[in-house]
């Protein structure tokens, strides 16, 4: 459905009542009047899918009043189970906005404090191989500033001890950079925020997850563990290749519980997912009126605390939400992947609205939801999208290519640059051989001309800092951040 067609579906449609899969939601302030045309929006998700292969997706919409839930093709398979509104899915990495508002509901207690160092709640235990110790807050943890490597995806078991043993581990792994000094995306500083609330209150953060989140905003729609996912209707995780185009079931559930505060295990609704966005569009308020957070907690996880190198993503990061600029709106959000789920999580606090895209192929969720979003922001939002730059859409810059030239590592991750004539060109060696031309876009970013060197994302890349001799010392893949090695 191209945007001409679905403008006249939207304008025919304000007359029509709320569909049938809307749920009540207690008013945003001052919201404004969103007409949602629930048949336009269904196809838009058909065709979405079925455009990019997708076995099974949802799509939800909160108008500011009203939630509305989308589904599209099969949770499984091999069952020809279809995908309903109330199917779980695996939401990757947009758990961590959900794990910075347990700690920012300790915060409201006075239990945890974003600016002490995290180090007084976890008995002082090293979180990198440093010397001396780094010293990082809460703050800098959630708003990716802490300096920490991406971290190890370790299996610790299914023990209550799971999350104390991952982050033990980081011990033995240098930092990136000081903290709140740069942006670096980490899996391991989500957890170790995750274990500071779990130390503090000396309960499994799955269960703080549910009694201070979950419970209170009514999300019936969202577990953690396999047992609780027997009681749901629950998406399986389909990969692409060449061979299967048509998505090949993947053959194993997902990331160990010792990451859970980082996206390992987290599943939920596309619904369920708006439903917590609009915590932030009340000013902490479930839509009973129970003041889940402080306004000065959701003001907290809404301020912007690091500027980003890269820019597509977003251009900055909060303690939880990333913040971007769309047009002349600011947009709050979180994206993740896991290994059967792939979701995107956007609100935009002065229109009070939110939407939220999942999909059981993790390869294709982010294109899903920049197929979504591109006819929905502008045309039922009112929001300017820019569009996702592409190697064809972008003009390259000349730039000194030798300032990049080099290799640069994290925990999993290694990359070469090399000059090949007057390009640049990338290579990832772990897990398999990738090489990329990175077209320069100025201002140290560049665009990969094969998607697959960013995971599929459409994301940019960058690189920061001077080794004195005009070298750049680190790289930012997407979000991804590397220090240089040679």
């Amino acid at each position: 459905m191209n945007r001409r067609s679905f403008l006249k579906a939207g304008a025919a449609a304000a007359a029509l009542p709320i569909v049938s899969q809307a749920r009540g939601f207690g008013l945003v302030a001052a919201a404004p009047q969103i007409v949602v045309d629930p048949a336009a929006l269904q196809q838009l998700l058909d065709e979405s899918a079925r455009g990019l292969g997708i076995v099974g997706a949802q799509l939800a919409v909160f108008d500011g009043e009203a939630v509305h839930e989308f589904a599209t093709g099969l949770a499984v398979r091999e069952r020809n189970l279809a995908v309903t509104p109330d199917t779980l899915f695996q939401i990757g990495s947009t758990t961590k906005v959900f794990n910075a508002a347990v700690v920012m509901a300790l915060v409201d207690e006075g239990t945890l404090d974003l600016d002490e160092p995290v180090g007084n709640y976890l008995d002082g235990a090293p979180l990198t191989s440093d010397q001396p110790p780094v010293d990082m807050t809460l703050r800098q943890l959630l708003s990716m500033s802490s300096g920490l490597d991406n971290g190890p995806y370790t299996d610790h078991g299914r023990g209550d001890d799971a999350l104390d043993q991952y982050v033990a581990s980081l011990a033995g792994i240098p930092g990136i950079f000081e903290p709140g000094t740069a942006y670096g995306y980490s899996n391991a500083g989500t957890c170790v925020a995750g274990l500071a609330a779990q130390r503090v209150m000396g309960r499994n953060w799955e269960i703080l997850l549910a009694e201070r989140i979950l419970e209170p905003l009514g999300l019936e729609h969202s577990a953690n563990f396999p047992e609780d996912l027997l009681y749901h209707s629950v998406a399986l995780g389909y990969s692409q290749t060449p061979a299967t185009p048509e998505g090949r079931r993947v053959p194993f559930w997902g990331l160990p519980r010792s990451m859970a505060p980082a996206g390992a295990t987290l599943c939920c609704s596309a619904g369920d997912l708006v439903r917590f966005a609009a915590l932030f569009l009340r000013g902490g308020q479930s839509a009973e009126g129970r003041q889940v957070l402080s306004e000065k907690a959701v003001e907290a996880m809404q301020t912007p605390e690091i500027d980003m190198p890269a820019r597509v993503i977003a251009q900055k990061w909060c303690p939880g939400p990333y913040w971007k600029r769309w047009g002349d709106e600011v947009i709050y959000g979180h994206s993740g992947t896991n290994s059967g789920g792939s979701s995107l999580l956007l609100w935009c606090p002065s229109k009070g609205v939110a939407a939220a895209t999942i999909s059981n192929v993790p390869s294709q969720g982010y294109p899903l939801a920049d197929r979504v979003f591109d006819t929905l922001f502008p045309e039922v939002f009112g929001i300017d999208k820019p569009e996702t730059p592409t190697p064809d859409s972008v003009t390259p810059v000349e730039v000194d290519l030798e300032r990049y030239v080099g290799r640069f590592e994290a925990v999993g991750s290694r990359f070469s640059f090399f000059a090949d004539g007057n390009r640049l060109m990338a290579r990832s060696l772990g897990g398999g051989v990738l090489e990329s031309e990175l077209i320069p876009l100025g201002n140290d970013r560049f665009l990969p001309r094969d998607p697959a060197m960013g995971g599929n994302r459409g994301w940019d890349v960058a690189f920061w800092g001077d080794d004195g001799n005009g070298r750049a010392t680190h790289y930012l893949n997407g979000v991804f951040a590397m220090r240089r090695s040679g």
